[in-house]
């Protein structure tokens, strides 16, 4: 932090030598206005940072949301899996809490998928690589692979309107 000018002169002594000028601050006024300063200074970036985490957070949200325009629920299992997060504060790829195999925003399993994701030009640690990874195992499996997180996307008004269309479906054929 640069600090500009002085107050007063009755606020520091100058002590001259034939190389150098020493400052020496004899009001600890000075320094505590220095170092409130410095402390606002660091609150503002710090909100600044989460106010960017917090944009770029719903930035992905609607990526994810407009990616699975077609099938909602996968949004929600995002939502549930990764809290729509690809990455952690460090810039490392989010890993799961349960198993630390599981990666990124849809919590694609590397042990499992790492390969043939990458076999088909997928990069599971990618914010787009991992979605598109997910979409290709909703595809082929459904739900299934996230089965482990059903107790939270299950709640999601999608999931409900999805169980009352099967219920509605399921008793028009029975008919």
């Amino acid at each position: 932090m640069l600090v500009s000018g002085m107050v007063g002169t009755e606020n520091a002594v100058i002590t001259e030598t034939s190389t150098q000028a020493s400052i020496t601050a004899t009001s600890s006024r000075n320094i505590s206005l220095i170092k409130v300063a410095e402390a606002e200074s660091i609150d503002d970036s710090n909100s600044a940072t989460k106010t960017k985490k917090l944009d770029r957070n719903a930035e992905i949200e609607s990526k994810v949301r407009l990616y699975f325009k077609d099938t909602p629920i996968m949004a929600e299992i995002v939502k549930c899996e990764s809290r729509f997060r690809q990455f952690n504060a460090d810039g490392t790829a989010l890993r799961g809490v349960a198993n630390s195999q599981d990666i990124g925003i849809a919590q694609v399993n590397e042990y499992y998928h790492a390969k043939r994701a990458k076999k088909l030009g997928m990069d599971i640690y990618s914010v787009e690589g991992n979605l598109a990874y997910a979409k290709l195992l909703y595809t082929e499996e459904g739900t299934a692979p996230w089965i482990s997180s059903a107790p939270c996307w299950k709640k999601s008004e999608v999931a409900k309107a999805m169980s009352n269309n099967s219920n509605k479906i399921l008793a028009d054929n029975i008919k």
